[in-house]
């Protein structure tokens, strides 16, 4: 048994949940963004510090999958492999004790012993943590393995229960598990499983044991059954029990392990030259190694070392599908995967939006999904009033607060370019009391570059909303801008601008376009420039607040939106503007939380502009994704007006995307006192994906959760829920399989400034749109 695992975290749906009521820890509400650039971290770490006792009861993430008993012969032998193999605790320290006295440091140490003997016999070196009834420190255990340069580290532990009839399988591995992993732990969970037929808990995530969170190789720890359970104990006074226990490892480690990739990481952005290593068991009976990429054959391997080099620079952004094939003399073959993460365009980030005028407060949040610290440059650039550049370092996998008032002061219009060495991600969130009369917030998640064109599929004109038009000229030649405005009646008139280089202007569409107007824009421009168009309002005369829109630089066939609800308080619509000379014919489909879909079609004449009421159409009390498709190619938007829970009021728009991606990056984010974060994801696909979220903390703590998205349908995970910190936080979320991700948060802002704010973040390949 290793600390309180016997006591299992109650949990909804795979997610641990904070007692409703349960204070959370740590010092950080709204004001945290007070913090700027340092973020917080101090408040975190007191945090982590006070939580020690109980973060073994909340951390953990289970991953349950379907194991069948698997029996396959290995093609080779464990040559040339060194295994750590760590009896679990040892000396005074006994571990979990029987109903009548068997000690689990001994239970362990036998079936070690076991497992060496059985590895040994395949050729693998082995190092055992102790070899006797020794004291050995938790430290000591991962610094061996690690010194040593084990392949794979394998820690061995029978659990226990104050309830004696409890007694179930559970094989555990670091919250921030590699796949290689993940699968080495799948593969002795469905060993033990099948051996022994007790209950199968799965394989769980955990952040509490010290020997998997600080080894560097792959690395699980076993609970094949619970000593506290008096027949268990009996079987475990067994030998012949003891040695079945060590033989159905051995066959989980030979299951996944006979090929994967030890680089590059999982989840890793690539950057460069990428540097591809690939480890296998059993080679002497291999005849070569095969690797490709997306299907197409790169390079072969006869013999050690299984090394490659991919030139990351020379693909497009995207994710890619690195594949291993070990073909061996026998006819046999084993075959890895792993996704190539290319997301050069990540490097640069331009925000036409931004203001520190009185009423409103904005900031820049980075996330840095490296392995490493990152340091980048941001541009202040003035309207007409010259730029300042600042730099900045963001830690690995960690994020970055930038209040942007404390940088240039107050009372003024800015527009901001991001530059960095590696990718990050970026976005703008703003909260404001805008006039003194409507409070809200908005985000906006900017763009990679700029465009001659923008497309705006949302607009309008009414009364009680406010529409402006940002444009930002980073270049340095004059830009001669052309915008069009276009209603349900087609083109309503044309207007021509002069941006001088480094300039940001400002256009009241309200004024441009006339009142009353449902009103899509398109900007055109002989330099490429930055558009985005902030909206703010008080709707129905009711609800108060803003939103933005980076806008999308070409139209596209199809959109996605991961995010909607039709319930009470709630009105969805989606905005769709055809810029062709023929009609459009948009085909729609509503897809549900339950897997249902509801199929829908919108004519949208030539160059105009069609608004479809999503609760009418689609019905109400709906949690929905969309996925609208255009026999032409068109610019869509979704916007969602609401009351939420009556504690905030406002509104939000989405952009949507025009692709499913199997990564996503969130870099805004907040758990703190007064903010109430989601992440909606939907599965266009036909079968289940496994998908792993990551929080990546200003304070530095990375946390992780997976679940299992179904076919057709959307999934909403509540953030708050996730992590016990009150701090900033960014998302990273990683897919075996095609999804489309968005983030709603709803907000007290200072506990004041109440509204609401999505962003669809960032996926590699997302281009400019």
């Amino acid at each position: 048994m290793f600390g309180d695992k016997g006591k299992r975290a109650s949990s909804g749906g795979g997610y641990v949940r904070i007692p409703p009521g349960e204070p959370r820890p740590g010092g950080h509400g709204p004001a945290a963004r007070a913090g700027g650039r340092a973020g917080g971290g101090a408040g975190a770490t007191a945090a982590r510090a006070a939580l020690a006792t109980v973060i073994i009861c909340l951390s953990l993430s289970f991953v349950i999958p379907s194991l069948p008993v698997v029996r396959r012969a290995f093609a080779g032998t464990l040559s040339g492999w060194k295994f750590c193999v760590d009896p679990g605790h040892g000396g005074s320290e006994t571990g979990a004790v029987g109903p009548t006295g068997l000690m689990e440091k001994d239970v362990n140490l036998r079936v070690a012993l076991y497992l060496k003997d059985l590895l040994e016999a395949e050729g693998a070196e082995v190092l055992m943590t102790r070899y006797d009834d020794a004291a050995v420190s938790i430290t000591q255990r991962w610094q061996m393995a690690n010194a040593w340069g084990a392949h794979r580290f394998i820690s061995i532990h029978h659990n226990a229960e104050s309830d004696r009839a409890i007694n179930y399988t559970v094989t555990l591995v670091s919250v921030n598990a590699s796949q290689e992993s993940m699968e080495l732990a799948n593969a002795v969970q469905a060993e033990l499983v099948g051996e022994f037929g007790l209950g199968n808990s799965g394989v769980w995530k955990v952040n509490y044991c010290g020997v998997l969170n600080n080894t560097v190789m792959p690395a699980i720890l076993t609970e094949a059954s619970f000593i506290s359970n008096p027949e268990q104990e009996q079987r475990l006074r067994d030998e012949s029990y003891l040695q079945r226990e060590a033989a159905a490892i051995l066959r989980g480690i030979h299951m996944p392990s006979s090929i994967s990739f030890a680089l590059p990481q999982a989840n890793r952005v690539s950057e460069g030259v990428v540097d591809v290593e690939v480890q296998l068991l059993g080679e002497d009976a291999l005849e070569r190694l095969d690797l490709e990429l997306d299907g197409k054959p790169l390079a072969s391997r006869s013999s050690k070392p299984y090394r490659f080099q991919v030139d990351s620079s020379a693909l497009g952004d995207g994710t890619y599908s690195l594949r291993a094939v070990a073909h061996y003399g026998n006819g046999s073959t084993a075959s890895a995967a792993r996704d190539l993460i290319v997301a050069n365009a990540a490097r640069h980030w331009y925000f036409a939006e931004g203001t520190t005028r009185e009423g409103f407060e904005e900031w820049l949040t980075v996330l840095n999904p490296n392995p490493e610290p990152v340091t980048f440059k941001v541009t202040y650039a003035f309207g007409g009033d010259g730029a300042t550049e600042r730099s900045y370092q963001v830690a690995e996998e960690s994020r970055l607060s930038i209040e942007v008032a404390g940088e240039v002061g107050k009372g003024r219009d800015v527009s901001v370019i991001v530059d960095s060495p590696l990718p990050l991600m970026v976005e703008r969130p703003m909260y404001f009391l805008y006039q003194g009369r409507w409070a809200g917030g908005h985000v906006s998640a900017g763009t990679n570059a700029p465009s001659t064109e923008w497309y705006f599929a949302e607009g309008y004109t009414g009364e009680g909303f406010e529409e402006w038009l940002c444009l930002l000229n980073p270049g340095d030649e004059r830009a001669e801008v052309t915008i069009e405005y276009v209603s349900q009646g087609g083109l309503l008139k044309q207007e021509r601008r002069t941006l001088h280089p480094k300039q940001r202007d400002t256009v009241f569409v309200n004024q441009a376009a006339g009142p009353g107007r449902e009103v899509s824009l398109r900007v055109i421009s002989d330099k490429a420039v930055v558009a985005e168009r902030p909206m703010y309002f008080l709707y129905h005369g009711l609800w108060a607040g803003g939103h933005v829109s980076a806008g999308t630089n070409a139209p596209s066939t199809e959109w996605y939106f991961a995010e909607g609800y039709t319930g009470e308080g709630f009105e969805e619509w989606l905005c769709l503007y055809n810029p062709n000379p023929e009609p459009n014919l948009v085909s729609i489909s509503y897809q549900t939380q339950d897997g249902a879909v509801i199929g829908d079609q919108e004519l949208v004449p030539p160059y105009s502009r069609r608004t479809v009421d999503v609760n009418l159409r689609a019905g109400r009390n709906l949690q929905l994704s969309i996925a609208a498709k255009g026999e032409r190619p068109l610019v869509a938007e979704r916007a969602i007006y609401h009351d939420y829970h009556d504690w905030c009021e406002g509104g939000d728009v989405g952009k949507g995307v025009t692709a499913p991606s199997r990564h996503w990056y969130f870099a805004e984010g907040c758990t703190g006192d007064g903010f109430e974060e989601w992440l909606c994801m939907q599965n266009p696909g036909e079968s289940p994906v496994e998908a792993e979220i990551r929080l990546h903390h200003e304070s530095g703590e990375v946390l992780a959760e997976n679940i299992t998205l179904q076919p057709h349908g959307r999934t909403t995970v509540f953030i708050n829920s996730m992590s016990p910190y009150q701090e900033g936080v960014a998302l990273s979320v990683h897919a075996d399989g095609d999804i489309v991700a968005e983030r709603p948060l709803y907000f007290r802002y200072r506990g004041a400034w109440a509204g609401g704010h999505v962003s669809a973040g960032f996926y590699p390949g997302m281009g400019f749109r």
